[in-house]
């Protein structure tokens, strides 16, 4: 958490920057745009890529050292033919993707320049797999950094130059960056990896691929969905509303990224390799989404008792009307991070079935939540269906990991709950008392506690 939280308070920083001039230049349309950029990359990443750095990443941490030069090129070869299935599919699909975000098929060749974005996103899956397999952390959080200061240096001039003509060029940008510097840090720490050829590649990499079809199959759901709530919010507030929306949630999910950085790239290699052992399976996800819960519950006060002001700075004043979704949604992530946390078992234990159920039930339960708030309570209500979509969702993965017989103790179900009420009593407050009460009547006890926690001073482990 160290490692990644440093890096993601500069990577953070900038984004604030990259975010703050796209608001002040482009305004709402701007942000609304980027955000199909990003979310048909995703779609498309999500369809062809077939989740493979998840699956590969799992037998590498659990492969002995000697073994891993060779699943290590298999991973490549499989690599590269899904990049160049994945730009090809986005290439032909471009005038239909232009029409469907965007009501129009004249904006096709922006979606054909992202069929490389799409290519190379894939192939760098490989390196990132290999960072995240054998442990090196530090060169894995390095890739993110440079990638978020080389779009910041390059974003700042396009923006100003070109404004709404920029958000393509600097997202192409990022990307590739991304890709160039994974396979630098890879060259550089892993061992080199065999050559192997992809009709054997695909025979070795075949239970990696067979777990790699149920994940896919559920991010294609989640990312699905996403699209699918894109595209009806643009139809009913056009491009501008897009963009509050995406400011929103930019607020509520990029800037509390450490945490689930951390949980992706360290926890899951470890949890692979006890998957085995049902005790420490439990062990392992209750400790960590016990300092999960710790960390995220000062900053969502924060978050709440300041929200106006960040709104403000990261965003400008036109930004405002999408406050109450970041109120109550901020709340949310507590949830989130349970049900992460969870869901990492059924990954861990390669139970794809199981997987693609949780997630396509969530993905449903997060499009009709979305959906059904914003048409009842706008905003707010967005915000609200926020947090209901995550404890549903937590449910229903406890529900799933329940097949394993884990001797899991209720102690992390009550902290979420408690957590998540805490939240929402603090929103309460700040409406009742203004932001000033509302810090105050938390704050004072509740970061004194997290740090004596996350200081490991409890003689007794309570998460057993």
């Amino acid at each position: 958490m160290g490692i990644f939280g440093g890096t993601q308070v500069v990577v953070v920083a900038l984004s604030v920057l990259r975010n703050k001039l796209i608001a002040l230049w482009l305004g709402p349309a701007g942000v609304g745009l980027n955000a199909v950029f990003t979310t048909t990359r995703d779609l498309m990443q999500a369809g062809a890529g077939l989740s493979l750095r998840t699956g590969a990443v799992r037998e590498i941490a659990a492969a002995p050292a000697a073994a891993r030069p060779a699943i290590e090129g298999a991973v490549r070869s499989v690599s590269a033919a899904l990049a160049l299935a994945g730009a090809a599919i986005t290439l032909l699909l471009s005038p239909a993707l232009s029409y469907w975000t965007l009501g129009t098929t004249a904006q096709w060749w922006c979606f054909a320049l992202l069929a490389t974005s799409v290519g190379a996103a894939i192939w760098l899956e490989a390196d990132m797999a290999a960072l995240q397999g054998e442990g090196h952390l530090a060169p894995l959080a390095r890739v993110t950094l440079l990638s978020a200061v080389v779009a910041t240096a390059a974003g700042v001039p396009l923006y100003y130059a070109l404004r709404m003509q920029a958000v393509l060029p600097v997202f192409l940008i990022m990307t590739f960056t991304y890709a160039l510097w994974a396979a630098r840090e890879r060259r550089r720490y892993c061992p080199r990896p065999q050559s192997v050829p992809l009709r054997e590649a695909w025979r070795t990499m075949a239970p990696v691929m067979r777990l790699g079809l149920y994940l896919t199959a559920a991010a294609v759901l989640t990312q699905l969905a996403s699209y699918l709530f894109v595209v009806f919010m643009t139809g009913r507030d056009g491009t501008g509303g897009l963009g509050l929306y995406q400011s929103g949630f930019m607020l509520v999910n990029t800037y509390v990224l450490v945490i689930f950085s951390a949980i992706t790239n360290e926890y899951y290699p470890r949890l692979a390799s006890v998957a085995s052992s049902g005790l420490r399976t439990a062990a392992f996800a209750g400790g960590e989404f016990k300092v999960a819960a710790w960390v995220l519950m000062p900053v969502v006060v924060l978050f709440v008792v300041c929200s106006g002001l960040v709104v403000r700075l990261l965003y400008s004043e036109a930004f405002l009307p999408v406050l109450p979704y970041v109120d109550l949604g901020i709340c949310g992530v507590l949830p989130r991070a349970f049900s992460y946390c969870m869901a990492f078992i059924i990954l861990a234990r390669g139970d794809g079935r199981a997987f693609v159920v949780t997630e396509a039930i969530g993905a449903v339960l997060g499009l009709a939540c979305s959906i059904a708030g914003f048409m009842l309570g706008g905003f707010a209500g967005l915000g609200l269906a926020y947090v209901v979509e995550y404890l549903l969702y937590s449910a229903v993965v406890l529900a799933a990991i329940h097949r394993y017989r884990l001797r899991m103790s209720a102690r992390p179900v009550l902290l979420c709950c408690l957590a998540t009420l805490l939240g929402l009593a603090t929103v309460a407050l700040k409406h009742l008392w203004g932001p000033w009460g509302a810090a105050l009547a938390t704050l004072p006890w509740l970061l004194p506690l997290s740090l004596h926690v996350l200081r490991g001073k409890k003689k007794k482990s309570s998460i057993l």
